[in-house]
């Protein structure tokens, strides 16, 4: 199993016979086996976490899937797809918050995701294949700044905390989980408490904004997980799992 890391929070998973790739935005796509199934996540429409060029992957990867969140602007691209011969919503589900989809891989495998609600836009995916458990956070987080009012923490810790119980009880292989450095003082705390309420084996840090080095200062501070954070120092990191 291979996780190559894209840009921003955009990773492309590759493993024995499935790829998955998750929250592209911009960065350079790996080349792949066009014989194996690609399942494309979209968590939200956000520019950081949604390009509409992953559509012309369905041209070189003829089975790919998408997985995208309600709300994600699609009509025109159906349209565009549709004059060029090529059924796009064929290829596309729509997906909400707090539901379960199960999706058939044109190899036979199935994959069972989840979805969360974000506590910014759209969904986190939890994702069930092959006896593995993967988890994309898209922009679930624990947003908490120093700007905001004493309520709207309080009322953005009671958030994070409801998805969270949700993982409960589920053990989680691979995770890609915010640590965003503009949060300043409250930076790592989502992550920390990612870390401290799910059973999870690997977490890929994600949204830092280019600014690596807060992978390493997260791991000083909490040094009972430096065997369960991946260091990326760099885009287009690949790591063997």
């Amino acid at each position: 199993m291979k996780v190559t890391y894209i840009e921003h929070s955009g990773f492309l998973l590759d493993t024995e016979k499935e790829y998955f790739l998750f929250d592209y935005y911009k960065g350079d796509i790996p080349d792949m086996d066009r014989n194996k199934p690609l399942t494309v996540f979209v968590s939200h429409k956000h520019s950081d976490h949604y390009n509409p060029e992953i559509f012309k992957l369905l041209d070189k990867y003829p089975h790919t899937k998408y997985v995208i969140a309600k709300g994600v602007p699609l009509k025109y691209y159906i349209a565009r797809y549709k004059d060029m011969g090529i059924n796009l919503e064929e290829s596309v589900m729509s997906v909400v918050k707090n539901n379960v989809y199960n999706i058939s891989l044109f190899n036979g495998n199935e994959i069972k995701v989840t979805t969360l609600k974000s506590t910014d836009a759209g969904v986190a995916y939890l994702l069930e294949c092959g006896g593995k458990t993967y988890y994309h956070a898209g922009d679930l987080n624990l947003w908490l700044w120093e700007g905001e009012s004493r309520k709207y923490n309080k009322n953005m810790e009671c958030a994070y905390f409801t998805e969270l119980e949700k993982l409960k009880n589920i053990h989680i292989d691979i995770g890609f989980v915010p640590l965003d450095p503009r949060q300043e003082s409250n930076a790592y705390k989502g992550l920390e408490t990612f870390m401290e309420y799910t059973d999870t084996d690997m977490v890929f840090p994600m949204h830092f904004w280019g600014e690596y080095d807060i992978i390493k200062m997260f791991i000083k501070k909490n040094h009972i997980y430096k065997n369960k954070i991946k260091v990326i120092k760099n885009k287009g990191q690949v790591f063997k799992i």
